[in-house]
C-alpha cells in the first residue's frame, strides 16, 4: 500500500543540505582566520563598562554609564560597593539596587556562530566579578549592569488641626485662680 508522506517536502530536504554546506564552509573560512591572523587572540579585559539603570515605578526614567579599569580581568567588591554607593542617588531622589548583572563576550566564536548563547549573569548580592580573557575585539562588550529602583515614599502621620506650622500642638492654658 501506497501511503503519502504530507509532512515532508523536498524543498526542506534541499534547504537543509545547504544550510548544512554553509556551516561546514563558515566553519572552514573561520578556522582559516584564526589560523593566519592574531586578530581573534585570548587577552585580560583591562576597563569595564557599568551602566546604572534608574526605574521609577517599574519604568526606566534615566540611566548613567561609567567606565572602569580592572585589575587582571576583576572588579572588586570594594570598587563595586563603592560606586553603587555613589550612584545610588541621581536627580534628588535615592534609590535601591534591585539587580546586578554581569555580561561578557567570552564564548569561542565558532562555538557563538553554532549555539545561542546567553552571557549574562546574575549577581545575587555584591561579589568581586571576575572576566575572563576574551577576544580583544569584543572587549568593549564587557559590562555590568546596576538596576536601581526609587525607594517607597515614607508613611507620614496625618496632621492634627490643632497643630501650628512646625507640628508641635500647643499646650493648653490652665485655669488658675488670680490672687488679689
Amino acid at each position: 500500500m501506497n501511503i503519502p508522506n504530507y509532512g515532508s517536502n523536498d524543498d526542506d530536504d534541499i534547504e537543509d543540505v545547504d544550510a548544512i554546506e554553509v556551516d561546514v564552509n563558515l566553519s572552514e573560512k573561520i578556522d582559516k582566520i584564526l589560523n593566519e591572523t592574531d586578530m581573534f587572540n585570548k587577552k585580560n579585559v583591562e576597563m569595564v563598562n557599568i551602566y546604572f539603570f534608574y526605574c521609577i515605578n517599574k519604568s526606566l526614567d534615566e540611566y548613567t554609564k561609567i567606565v572602569l579599569p580592572l585589575k587582571i580581568g576583576n572588579l572588586s567588591k570594594d570598587d563595586l560597593l563603592t560606586n553603587i554607593l555613589k550612584y545610588r542617588m541621581y536627580g534628588g531622589r535615592r534609590y535601591n539596587v534591585n539587580g546586578i548583572y554581569a555580561y561578557q563576550f567570552d564564548t569561542d566564536i565558532k562555538e557563538f556562530l553554532q549555539n545561542n548563547v546567553c552571557n549574562l549573569k546574575e549577581h545575587k548580592q555584591v561579589v568581586d566579578i571576575k572576566f575572563d580573557p576574551m577576544v580583544e575585539l569584543f572587549q568593549h562588550y564587557s559590562s555590568i549592569f546596576i538596576v536601581l529602583n526609587n525607594e517607597k515614599t515614607k508613611h507620614t502621620r496625618k496632621k492634627n488641626e490643632n497643630e501650628n506650622e512646625k507640628g508641635i500642638t500647643p499646650k493648653r492654658k490652665s485655669k488658675t485662680a488670680k490672687v488679689a
